[in-house]
């Protein structure tokens, strides 16, 4: 009978400690980096396999991370699940999407049964009840977004704010003085998407600066609403040389209202979207455009989570990713229609 490798035997083999080698098995931080590779390098010449089950008994831990989409999926947000799952199995846990709406027993039953030890929160509103509930758990969550009262909370989140500053400067710059701005509207009375603030409060502060009078709209960003919205906007206010959006499923609305109006992008009229790159760059012409970096926010949002999971940190970690502003082709210098 061939006799099963054990964690001693490569603890053995490494010249470590049993510890030692459990906690390279766990990704633990404070490991010798050359001790790591050697004990590494063992497991693999063994085709040692962690007993992952026992492991979690052990611990008391399930090593997995549920992240929650209260509405509808979004297909332009499978970047970010995808990079929050892969950052997720590097650092040894598994990711769990959860779709649709939860009543808050079933929020809390997900950490109080153990079915995961901690959750991504995705779509934050400016007053969120999920991050209410959770307060009292501030190491087993994060926010991918940012609600009014972040104190002693982690987040990750676009500065989009600063993103749309930048895209107000640039119009500025090619001599635009009156632009239309077109944002979702709030969910339901009471419920605005924290994103949809601070995007909003950037156009603002911006047109304020230079002196640009801001045409607002919220609509429920369908196709058809954005459309019918861009259209009356530029009945209303045909002084309107510019178009910015914030989020990216108002670029097709807009486009359309534009062409239904006969004009062109950008001979007569310009049009700043949120859209990552791959997809400003498949439309004609290529949108200028502030890059949604969603990959980078599911990315982030699990390493800081695991990290407070593993009480590699101390306290709430904030961070805000500015999006970058890719000029190309559908702004250009004002001309007065």
């Amino acid at each position: 009978m061939i006799k099963k490798t054990t964690i001693v035997d490569i603890a053995k083999e490494a010249g470590v400690s049993v510890s030692t080698v459990s906690r390279i098995l766990n990704n633990k931080p404070d490991v010798a980096e050359k001790t790591r590779q050697r004990v590494l390098q063992v497991i693999e010449e063994q085709n040692f396999t962690p007993q992952t089950a026992w492991q979690q008994l052990r611990s008391g831990k399930s090593r997995v991370i549920t992240l929650h989409f209260p509405q509808n999926f979004n297909p332009l947000f499978q970047g970010m699940i995808a990079d929050a799952a892969l950052r997720c199995e590097q650092l040894g846990f598994t990711l769990n999407l959860m779709v649709g709406p939860l009543d808050e027993p079933e929020l809390l039953n997900i950490l109080r049964s153990g079915q995961a030890d901690g959750i991504i929160l995705t779509e934050t509103l400016t007053h969120d009840w999920r991050v209410e509930s959770l307060r009292g758990y501030p190491s087993r969550f994060v926010m991918i977004g940012r609600c009014a009262d972040t104190t002693g909370l982690s987040y990750v989140d676009s500065a989009i704010e600063l993103g749309v500053g930048d895209a107000i400067d640039h119009l500025a710059e090619l001599g635009h003085r009156h632009v239309g701005f077109l944002t979702l509207g709030k969910i339901a009375p009471g419920k605005e998407y924290s994103f949809t603030g601070f995007a909003r409060a950037g156009c603002q502060a911006a047109c304020r600066r230079h002196g640009i009078t801001c045409h607002l709209r919220a609509t429920d960003l369908s196709n058809e609403s954005v459309t019918d919205a861009a259209v009356n906007l530029l009945e209303q206010h045909p002084e309107i040389t510019a178009f910015v959006t914030p989020q990216d499923s108002g670029v097709p609305g807009i486009l359309k209202a534009i062409a239904l109006r006969g004009l062109r992008i950008p001979e007569d009229i310009s049009v700043v979207g949120l859209l990552d790159e791959a997809f400003a760059e498949m439309i004609t012409p290529p949108l200028t455009a502030l890059d949604f970096s969603s990959h980078t926010l599911g990315f982030t949002a699990a390493e800081l989570l695991v990290a407070q999971l593993n009480d590699e940190v101390s306290g709430p970690q904030q961070v805000l990713i500015k999006p970058e502003l890719h000029v190309r082709g559908s702004t250009g210098p004002c001309v007065q229609r």
